[in-house]
């Protein structure tokens, strides 16, 4: 359901976004006096006639009230005069002559008749307390938004992206997104902006688009939806050709529903009148998701503070755009493009942090590499192990191209020495001070201070990190207080505290809260909420262990063994292909799924602990058995006695003996193991039951499902397993149903 804020918003677009009100004496070149002439003569959608029909239809629907009728009447009264005047429009501005004073004034008076029609409905929609109001509905429905008949979309099977050539190599590439045309026309026709742009298009002509005379009915001078936005961008990669930006609208109501992007994540949303009025964000927030144009800077045609309803909960966890408002003139709208790229060009491509490709992750590598410049404090929060001290050290610091790292954990200190440790100390200080002392801040001087776990300071301590924080002056503990002396530091926090918890429970001052930059501060997710990253994050961190000095003479051995290359590929995810002439680090289905289902309580950290445990008893394994074979097998059993007891996937405890129903895993195991025996044990019975529940008693499909292989040797096997632990086949096949 639309709010009468949302009514302003289609009035806007529709009469005075893209609408360039030139200087009154400014004459315009033919491209651009024919632009402004259709923008406001066109039969179909240009100015006077989306005025004429909205004040009939506003003034004849049930939302109409009389606080309305002052800004409509003034809006008749101009596009009155605008169509009196057209014929004289036309000859001056295609004379070369400007538009004149009464015409500038006239437009100049329909933005502001907008402006106050849009302050109205504000109001209004404050006063129904932020509701629609039911005659607010009953209008939009009169207005029939959304049923007139969409532009068929173009043929795109002999379409292609193409790049117009390129006069200077340091023009900015440019694809709009667009259902409609005037965007492009406007800019392509400002002869002054080719020496600073190109436009990407979805033709194949090689000329600019005002020299073909195709231009006027040509559908394909931009991107109408997400589908050709991606053509565009995919050809531009595999062309080596690049696009710089895209430049976007928000609200798409010209296509077809079947050519918008829809949001089936977000029900509440997920209606045709909201999709096609955010269809903008939601092809931003798909190309956020592609690892391939996440960090494409992108510019969209609205101000932010007029998004569309529910735009809030597109934008979560989606930065890095910038917003230009529709009523700007071309100047800033090209002023904002050329910012967007140069910020996007400063920025190194490649960090050794692993990002994968979740959109909050992405959205997190923009907002640190934005945070690394500067003199600016940082503050990074997140669970234990999630890769605070890795990130700050290996992105942070080299990004901030700072001279030195100087690090503290708070978490080791005793706090007696916490500020000695900071700040230095003078000779008799205190007791056990014997000499002069620099303290880590002045070490740090031109670099960074990473002050590790900075919710362990006491509020004494705090208080004294505070002072310097504010100044930046430092003085040694003991010293006179004229040898106080500034300091070039850029302090980074972390912590794996909630510390606007600690603050409002009296355990960290507001105020060094507040100085720590809560408004920036980066919070790093936990590694169950990156569960689309694990096949790529696994093979990151097993590259990562067999480069390390005590793993690379077990892969140059098994390499010479099996004479195949040293070099190493990962096979995690069920249907990937490993690399040939590699050794091959296989992973079994059921050690995948026992990945994907546990809840890696010390996130990234754990997990390559474990996967170096693996992976080294792997290697171990063919070494003493002198075997040839390239592929290198993660053994599943290892694995469930390292990673403990499975996780939950039902709130229910099941009964004693009884096999979990879940199709997502395992039986829970009903009681506390006293010893790692037993733990052993008591996972791997759960996990054959559980196996042999999903292979439906089928031992062979069971050896395939934990090994990847069947043979009669390997059934006879798990028989024996599943007798020494228990598990009796006759039983288990009653449990099951099977009649075998």
């Amino acid at each position: 359901m639309d709010s009468l804020r949302e009514m302003a918003r289609r009035l806007r677009h529709d009469l005075i976004k893209h609408l360039d009100i030139p200087n009154a004496d400014t004459p315009l070149t033919l491209p651009e006096a024919q632009v402004l002439l259709r923008r406001l003569y066109e039969p179909n959608a240009g100015l006077c006639k989306m005025g004429e029909v909205w004040v009939f239809k506003i003034r004849q629907s049930p939302g109409y009230v009389e606080a309305m009728a002052l800004p409509l009447h003034s809006l008749s009264q101009q596009i009155l005069q605008l169509r009196s005047d057209e014929d004289a429009l036309r000859k001056r501005l295609l004379g070369g002559e400007g538009i004149g004073h009464d015409v500038s004034q006239c437009l100049r008076q329909i933005t502001r008749d907008v402006d106050d029609f849009d302050g109205i409905c504000q109001t209004l929609d404050k006063a129904a307390g932020g509701k629609p109001a039911d005659d607010a509905v009953a209008a939009l429905d009169f207005f029939g938004f959304g049923s007139e008949p969409a532009t068929p979309s173009p043929s795109s099977s002999s379409a292609i992206a193409s790049v117009q050539p390129v006069q200077k190599d340091d023009r900015i590439h440019v694809l709009v997104v667009d259902d409609r045309l005037l965007s492009i026309e406007r800019l392509q026709a400002r002869e002054a902006f080719s020496r600073r742009f190109v436009w990407a298009t979805l033709c194949g002509q090689s000329q600019l688009c005002r020299a073909c005379e195709q231009q006027e009915s040509c559908p394909a001078r931009r991107a109408r939806n997400y589908r050709e936005a991606l053509q565009a961008l995919e050809h531009a990669q595999t062309s080596d050709l690049h696009i710089d930006v895209l430049l976007m609208d928000v609200r798409f109501d010209d296509i077809a529903p079947e050519e918008l992007l829809w949001l089936p994540d977000m029900p509440s949303l997920n209606q045709e009148s909201h999709v096609k009025a955010l269809q903008g964000l939601i092809i931003a927030r798909a190309l956020r998701q592609n690892p391939a144009f996440s960090r494409l800077p992108i510019v969209l045609m609205t101000a932010r503070s007029r998004l569309p309803d529910g735009a809030n909960q597109l934008l979560d966890g989606l930065d890095g755009l910038q917003f230009v408002d529709d009523d700007a003139s071309l100047d800033v709208l090209a002023d904002r493009l050329e910012g967007a790229v140069r910020l996007r060009r400063v920025l190194p491509g490649t960090t050794p942090f692993f990002w994968g490709r979740t959109a909050k992750m992405q959205a997190i590598r923009r907002q640190m590499e934005l945070v690394s410049v500067g003199p600016r404090t940082v503050l990074i929060s997140g669970p234990s192990g999630s890769g605070k001290s890795y990130i700050v050290e290996q992105v942070i610091y080299p990004l901030s191209q700072r001279a030195s790292f100087v690090t503290l954990d708070l978490s080791a200190v005793p706090d007696t020495l916490v500020e000695s440790e900071l700040f230095g100390h003078v000779k008799g200080a205190f007791s056990g001070a014997s000499h002069d002392r620099c303290g880590l801040v002045e070490e740090a001087d031109g670099g960074i201070l990473f002050l590790d776990e900075i919710g362990n300071l006491s509020l004494e301590n705090q208080r004294k990190l505070l002072l310097f924080l504010q100044d930046k002056m430092v003085r040694r503990v003991g010293a006179a207080h004229n040898t106080r002396h500034r300091v070039d530091v850029k302090v980074i926090a972390a912590t794996h505290l909630d510390l606007a918890k600690e603050v409002s429970e009296g355990r960290f001052r507001f105020d060094l809260y507040m100085r720590l930059g809560p408004a920036v501060q980066i919070l790093l997710p936990s590694l169950v909420d990156r569960r689309e990253d694990f096949p790529e994050l696994v093979a990151y961190l097993v590259s990562r262990i067999v480069e390390n000095d005590d793993m690379k003479p077990y892969v140059i051995e098994l390499a010479r063994r099996s004479q195949t290359s040293p070099r190493v590929s990962v096979e995690f995810e069920h249907g990937s292909s490993a690399l040939q002439d590699t050794i091959i680090i296989r992973f079994t289905r059921a050690t995948r799924e026992l990945f994907l289902q546990y809840p890696w309580p010390g996130n990234t950290r754990e997990m390559e602990s474990v996967l170096d445990a693996l992976v080294l008893k792997a290697f171990y394994d063919l070494k003493i058995a002198d075997s040839t074979s390239k592929i290198v097998e993660i053994d599943h059993y290892y694995a469930l006695s390292l990673i403990g007891a499975l996780p939950k996937q039902s709130t229910e405890t099941p009964a004693a003996g009884e096999a979990s129903s879940s199709p997502g895993g395992p039986a829970l195991m009903t009681k506390a193991v006293q010893d790692f025996a037993e733990l052993r044990q008591t996972l791997e019975r759960e996990y054959l039951r559980y196996a042999y529940a999903q292979s439906q008693g089928d031992l062979g499909r069971m050896g395939m499902m934990l090994f990847g292989q069947d043979s009669p040797s390997l059934r006879h096997k798990i028989t024996v397993r599943l007798n020494q632990l228990g598990l009796r086949l006759r039983a288990m096949r009653a449990d099951t149903g099977d009649k075998k």
